[in-house]
């Protein structure tokens, strides 16, 4: 598009001097927002153009964009008008936020100035750079948020106006603008971009998984059969092989895991980065690694008290273990990491992990949440912060970072808080745990599981015959009889013909898939002990598998210790798989109503919520089966005891517990003859305990 010349003058003589120097303004500034908009589509060049455009608009030397981040210090540092060797020199000493820019900052409001030098404001320069007199900063306003600052020095006519004022007020508007909308479209591209990497990533795992399998289990069928040393080691290689591309896959499974609200429930983020540390000990601990000659690393936390999130505990401390890693590798020389825990403005909590390290290159800080891209080499599978980032996502937060070349770097990521039962503690005391914490993996099985009586009869089911036929050979290794189907409805013909002591199954199939045969089963077999064998691994939840009744989840490939492991844990004495219950919640307080009946289908059971005595007699009436009732001593429209009355007149054998905000002798007053009695800030506590209790009451 034609530009308006940047030479024209600002200034004429006669009457009408004020209408066209207004006009050659209006017509500079347009010119200059044009430009800008025409970069929206691309951050990176949109972030270039700014501060360019800004310098050409107030005919200054020197233009600079400062952005803002959460902490609100600056983070990015965008210039134009420095010569590329100053901008080489001056790169290892960005500005942080002091002297007039810091005065900027803390004012949140636009700042002239007309000699630096004689301002007492001003803090001193790097050495090397270009000197400055006049100055005019304005702050850039989205959503009535501040984002970020332009800064114009040296002016080459004189002073900045309170007219020069005005139209960098009128640029950062639209600025801030073009900003925050190329931000919000390139958020959703990347958000596009890890789902479609993710469904991808799942798509190869689970095949690739299935190849493994195979290979895996023939390897260990002839390692058992193998008598020549030499053919022994080639089978061990090949084993090992086979282990690291299970690694891999499980990897790329990981990141396309999608977050599964079932699996919510209040976490505490103190305890998970307990956790976190605790599980990466090994890697920056010098005591417990036995490496004395490994670098000298101080992992601190930096806690404060809290309020609860709502999230996924398995992902959050993987997250957390991810950013610690990444950590570890930026202090080669050793360093300092600190883990903090804040509330942060708008009820949120802020989870951070700072390192004293290298910091991101300048040319990787565009890319680092981009899937596939690593600084690593061979050492990345450039998932890591990708996977973060999804996570985050899933969590209805954000995820951000500040960094400088030989400073470190410090990942926050933002949470929602939410309202629980009881409030938290804000005297709590987190004290490091003794020993390492496992992450939490439903195809973790002890190896030290008892060994089952052979031979055990054993249903395996599985659509692809290769994989079938290697599970079986790994299986019949250790003396159980194997029936092999990959019809799964087959299976269940045979299932109610001749009853078998375990059902091992596939989860993806096209026919039936798992869950369908896991029902289909334990109808014809109640209590069959279920174990889903699957390439997709950590993509099932804990919530799940209860509400199917399934007793194990363990990902392809099996190697020989962990499938006999798993098959001896699920055949012990006493252990079947328990399923979901129907719960009957009965209170006249919505939120707390909401909050409980989110915890219990959290677990896998189903859950009737209704406030009053009228509602609960009805549902009692209708229900098809009711194993727990949980009702609230103090009830608007009647007493709890016609509560506890009907439940057993409908559904005998039901338990019943009674929930209060006052204590348990009150509450017994009250509603006498109820099973169990339980306050309302400590049920969360006991959730565990009575759905035990009504599983054991059941059988």
């Amino acid at each position: 598009m034609e530009r308006f010349p940047r030479d024209m003058p600002t200034r004429f003589p006669g009457a009408d001097e004020r209408v066209i120097e207004s006009d050659v303004a209006l017509e500079r500034l347009y010119a200059a927002t044009a430009a800008i908009s025409a970069a929206i589509d691309d951050e990176a060049q949109l972030l270039r153009t700014v501060p360019e455009e800004f310098a050409l608009l107030l005919n200054v030397r020197y233009g600079a964009l400062g952005l803002l981040g959460e902490e609100g210090g600056l983070t990015e540092f965008h210039t134009h008008g420095l010569t590329p060797e100053q901008e080489e020199f001056l790169r290892p000493t960005p500005p942080v936020g002091r002297g007039i820019l810091g005065a900027l900052l803390h004012e949140g409001r636009p700042l002239r100035i007309g000699d630096i030098e004689a301002d007492d404001r001003r803090a001193g320069m790097p050495v090397g750079h270009p000197p400055m007199r006049s100055f005019l900063g304005v702050p850039l306003i989205a959503s009535s948020r501040v984002i970020g600052r332009l800064y114009a020095t040296d002016r080459e006519d004189g002073t900045f106006s309170a007219s020069d004022e005005a139209l960098a007020m009128g640029f950062a508007a639209a600025a801030a603008v073009a900003i925050e909308s190329a931000r919000r479209t390139a958020r959703l591209v990347n958000s596009e971009r890890l789902r479609a990497a993710g469904e991808l990533a799942l798509g190869i795992s689970h095949d690739f998984n299935n190849i493994l399998a195979t290979i895996l289990g023939r390897v260990e069928v002839m390692l058992s059969h193998a008598r020549d040393p030499e053919v022994a080691d080639g089978l061990i290689a090949i084993r090992r092989a086979a282990r690291d591309g299970a690694s891999i896959a499980g990897r790329i499974r990981e990141f396309g895991r999608a977050i599964d609200l079932n699996d919510f429930r209040a976490v505490d983020l103190r305890v998970l980065a307990i956790d976190a540390v605790q599980f990466t000990r090994p890697r920056w601990d010098r005591a417990s690694s036995g490496d004395q000659n490994a670098p000298d690393i101080d992992v601190t936390f930096d806690f404060v008290p809290i309020p609860p999130v709502d999230g996924d505990p398995v992902s959050i401390r993987e997250v957390l273990v991810n950013l610690l890693f990444n950590a570890l590798d930026a202090l080669p020389g050793g360093g300092r990491i600190v883990v903090g825990v804040r509330p942060a403005a708008g009820e949120s909590v802020l989870l951070q992990v700072r390192d004293s390290g290298t910091g991101i290159p300048v040319g990787a800080q565009a890319h680092v949440f981009a899937p596939f891209f690593t600084t690593k080499g061979s050492r990345g599978s450039g998932l890591g912060l990708a996977m973060v980032r999804r996570v985050m996502d899933g969590h209805g937060g954000s995820v951000h970072f500040e960094t400088a070349p030989g400073r470190g770097t410090t990942f926050t990521l933002t949470f929602p808080a939410v309202a629980v039962m009881g409030p938290t503690r804000e005297d709590d005391h987190l004290d490091l745990p003794a020993a390492p914490i496992r992450q939490g993996r439903p195809e973790e099985v002890s190896r030290r599981a008892p060994s089952p009586p052979s031979p055990l009869s054993i249903v395996l089911v599985d659509d692809q015959e290769d994989v079938l036929e290697a599970v079986a050979m790994l299986i019949r290794l250790d003396g159980h009889a194997v029936r092999t189907f990959s019809d799964p409805r087959e299976a269940v013909k045979s299932i109610g013909a001749t009853i078998p002591d375990v059902l091992i199954t596939d989860l993806s199939m096209p026919e039936m898939d798992g869950w369908d045969l896991a029902r289909a089963a334990q109808g014809a077999v109640p209590g069959l002990p279920v174990i889903v064998l699957t390439g997709l691994g950590r993509t099932v939840t804990q919530s799940q598998s209860e509400a199917h009744g399934v007793a194990l989840v363990l990902t392809k490939p099996p190697d020989r210790e962990g499938l006999l492991a798993a098959i001896a844990s699920v055949t012990a004495s006493g252990h079947r798989p328990r399923p979901p219950l129907c719960i009957l919640i009965v209170d006249d307080s919505p939120s707390f109503l909401l909050i409980l009946r989110m915890l219990i289908e959290q677990k896998g059971h189903a859950v009737v919520a209704v406030s009053g005595v009228a509602d609960a007699r009805i549902q009692l009436a209708t229900m098809a089966s009711c194993d727990l009732v949980l009702v609230d001593a103090h009830l608007a429209d009647g007493d709890a005891r016609e509560v506890v009355a009907a439940a057993r007149e409908w559904h005998p054998g039901v338990r019943s517990c009674v929930i209060s905000g006052s204590d348990l002798a009150t509450s017994r007053q009250l509603v006498p003859g109820a099973d169990d009695y339980a306050e309302k800030t400590d049920l969360s506590k006991h959730l565990d305990a009575l759905i035990g209790a009504t599983w054991s009451s059941r059988r």
